[in-house]
C-alpha cells in the first residue's frame, strides 16, 4: 500500500477523487484517512497532518498496522531561496529538521541533528529519479529539486529564515531551498523502518511572509497536473522495480 499524506484537504483532494473503491480508514480514532486504488496501486489517503510530531506518530501507527511500502508527502511549502518563486513545485532530495538544537547534549552533534542520527535525510534517487521523469511527462510549470527544511513553528521569522539561508551545510546540499511542517518526522521514521518516502509540494510564499489568496488559488491551480504526475508516478511502480533502494539521479 501507498500511503499519500497531506496537511489539509486541499492538498489531497485530487487525490481522493481518482481513488477506485473508496472506503474510510479510522487512525487512532480521530483521523479519517480513504483506502482505493490509484493505478491498480492500494493506496491510503491521510489529511490534517500538522507538524513533524503529529506526522511521525502516524506515520509509524500506519506502517505498523497495514504493508506500506511507499510514503508520498504532498501540499505546500514555503520558498528560502530567492531562486524559488510562487507556483514552483519542489521535489525532496534531502530533509532537514529545522527545529532541533541538541548540540549541547552530545559532542560532534550540530544543528538540526538529532544524537545518533544524520543530520540530513537523503531521499532514495530512484525515487526522485523516476517522479521527475513524471513531473517531465506532465507538469508544464517550473519543478526542480531542493532540500526541505522542515519545522513545526507554523511561520519562522526572518531571522531565522536568514540564518537557514546562510547555513553553510544546508546550502551545500542543494541550492533550492524550502520550509515546510511535516517532512522531517516521516524522514525519521522512514530511516528507522526502512519504507521509502519522498515530498513534493508547491511553493505558495516566500519563508517568513503570509500567503495572500491570489498566490494560494495559484497554488490550488497546480494540484491537478502535480496529481496526474504522481499518479502517473505510482502507476509505474506497479510495471517497474522503483522501489529497489539504489541508483544514481
Amino acid at each position: 500500500m501507498i500511503l499519500i499524506i497531506g496537511t489539509n484537504h486541499d492538498d489531497v483532494l485530487y487525490y481522493e477523487s481518482i481513488l477506485s473503491s473508496p472506503k474510510e480508514e479510522v487512525i487512532l480514532d480521530k483521523y479519517h484517512a480513504l483506502v482505493g486504488t490509484i493505478a491498480s496501486q492500494e493506496t491510503m489517503v491521510l489529511q490534517d497532518v500538522y507538524t513533524s510530531y503529529l506526522s511521525g506518530i502516524l506515520a509509524t501507527y500506519i506502517i505498523n498496522h497495514y504493508f506500506i511500502s511507499l510514503i508520498i508527502n504532498v501540499g505546500r511549502c514555503e520558498a528560502i531561496s530567492d531562486s524559488l518563486k510562487v507556483g514552483d513545485i519542489v521535489l525532496s532530495e534531502s530533509i532537514v529538521f529545522g527545529d532541533v538544537d541538541q548540540i549541547a547534549s552530545l559532542k560532534g552533534t550540530t544543528l538540526g541533528q538529532i544524537p545518533g542520527y544524520p543530520r540530513s535525510f537523503a531521499v532514495p534517487n530512484n525515487l526522485t529519479r523516476n517522479l521527475y521523469t513524471s513531473l517531465e511527462k506532465i507538469v508544464d510549470k517550473r519543478f526542480v529539486l531542493a532540500t526541505f527544511v522542515s519545522s513545526s513553528f507554523f511561520r519562522q521569522s526572518k531571522e531565522r529564515v536568514g540564518e537557514i539561508s546562510k547555513d553553510e551545510y544546508i546550502n551545500s546540499l542543494n541550492q533550492n531551498i524550502v520550509l515546510d511542517g511535516e517532512s522531517a518526522g516521516i524522514a525519521l521514521v522512514s530511516q528507522l523502518t526502512h519504507v521509502p518516502f519522498i515530498a513534493v509540494k508547491v511553493v505558495e510564499a516566500k519563508a517568513g511572509n503570509y500567503t495572500s489568496l491570489e498566490d494560494y488559488l495559484l497554488v490550488l491551480d497546480e494540484y491537478a497536473p502535480l496529481g496526474k504526475a504522481v499518479s502517473n508516478f505510482i502507476g509505474e511502480i506497479s510495471r517497474t522495480d522503483i522501489l529497489r533502494i539504489g541508483g544514481k539521479f
